[in-house]
């Protein structure tokens, strides 16, 4: 029963009743629900989003107790810390960690993954290994993507005593482009003290929304590239609470797209993909964020494969978990390719592999002649002759 219709401005619903009176209800939004979307940020960061007024709608940053914070985040009570000197420049130290082997390999066949963090900005990227030494590979691809977008050389990298950063084309690669390695003493992790605290916190994060969802362990990678996305839109507490991605890039973050990782969500499909009586949406699962501000990562559970697209109605209520308890309606599988949906190519952990669009003809149904209709040997003509 529809009680009222309106729009919305800002927080107030503009509503019109049966007698075409116009009404006002305010709207509020939940911090729960903000608390999820940030893959359970600490209330402290949530405050600190809300006073800058990120959060438009929120009244209130008290948030519920919830059993996949502790599961995912539980930890021992912290050392007292010491204060290291900042650096004034991006690129001017960065640190980097592996992490890994996971127990179970992700969708991308991948096993580990090696992060570097930007001193200055405190921002993370995140790139997925099938072996540790791939990581010279990922730092070659990392170092080309950053220097080209600021201009600016890697002047120190800082690691701990692994053997990946041991190789000698390693060693000679950072010497010829004017890189000074520093690794730890052996045995002393407290030394690559902001790496390692940082794949904690990603894993931490990545466990919590993870177990959250509902979604199986194959799903780590998606869960830790998210969390690096969150991370980097958060306040940071080094930097006295501002905002990693915002340092970086010298441009105001935007919140308004952050959803709840591993909600129902409904992808639209273009025209191309379906036929005429095929439901235009295809329910998906959102697990993570594209290269652009507003893309997502979905999951394709019915075809199983990853696809992405900026059109996306979330049902941020209901997890992958409990999909299946969720009246929807799903499309045929036959009317349309394993193409992405969306218009895009299918990603895995930032790898785009076009596939192939299949063309598939819709079936006509053939007229039956009226003989065989009343024929007493026809399943029609049967009841009419036994009714």
């Amino acid at each position: 029963m529809t009680i009222a219709r309106g729009t919305k401005n800002m927080t107030l619903y503009m509503t019109t009743d049966g007698y075409g009176l116009t009404k006002m209800a305010e709207g509020r939004e939940d911090p729960n629900l903000w608390h999820q979307r940030f893959g359970h940020i600490s209330s402290q960061r949530l405050k600190c989003l809300h006073s800058r007024g990120k959060l438009p709608g929120l009244k209130s940053v008290e948030v519920d107790f919830y059993k996949s914070c502790i599961l995912g985040k539980q930890k021992r009570v912290s050392f007292k810390k010491t204060r290291r000197a900042s650096v004034k420049e991006k690129l001017e130290l960065v640190h980097t960690d592996v992490c890994g082997p996971a127990s179970v390999s992700s969708i991308g066949d991948k096993q580990y993954f090696v992060t570097f963090i930007d001193n200055h900005s405190r921002k993370v990227w995140g790139y997925f290994l099938r072996h540790r030494s791939n990581v010279f590979e990922a730092f070659k691809k990392w170092k080309a993507m950053v220097e080209n977008k600021t201009g600016l050389k890697i002047k120190k990298l800082h690691s701990d005593n692994g053997g990946e950063y041991k190789y000698n084309e390693f060693k000679k690669f950072c010497y010829k482009s004017g890189i000074k390695l520093i690794r730890i003493v052996p045995g002393t992790p407290q030394q690559n003290g902001i790496a390692e605290c940082m794949n904690r916190t990603l894993t931490e994060r990545a466990r919590s929304i993870r177990l959250q969802s509902g979604l199986l362990k194959q799903f780590w990678a998606e869960a830790v590239n998210t969390a690096a996305y969150l991370i980097n839109r958060g306040p940071s507490k080094p930097l006295d609470l501002a905002i990693p991605e915002e340092i970086w890039t010298g441009k105001e973050v935007k919140l308004s797209h952050v959803k709840v990782f591993g909600c129902v969500s409904y992808v639209h499909v273009s025209d191309h993909a379906r036929s005429k009586l095929d439901a235009k949406s295809l329910k998906c699962t959102l697990v993570g964020y594209g290269e652009d501000e507003f893309g997502y990562k979905l999951w394709d559970d019915q075809n199983r494969k990853m696809i992405r697209s900026r059109d996306v109605v979330f049902n941020e209520k209901v997890m992958y978990n409990d999909r299946n308890a969720e009246p929807s309606e799903q499309r045929e599988p036959d009317y349309f390719g394993p193409e992405d949906v969306s218009g895009g190519k299918a990603v895995e952990h930032g790898s785009n592999h076009g596939v192939e669009k299949q063309s598939v003809q819709p079936q006509v149904e053939k007229p039956i002649p009226q003989n065989e209709i009343l024929s007493p040997q026809s399943p029609i003509g049967q009841r009419v002759l036994n009714p």
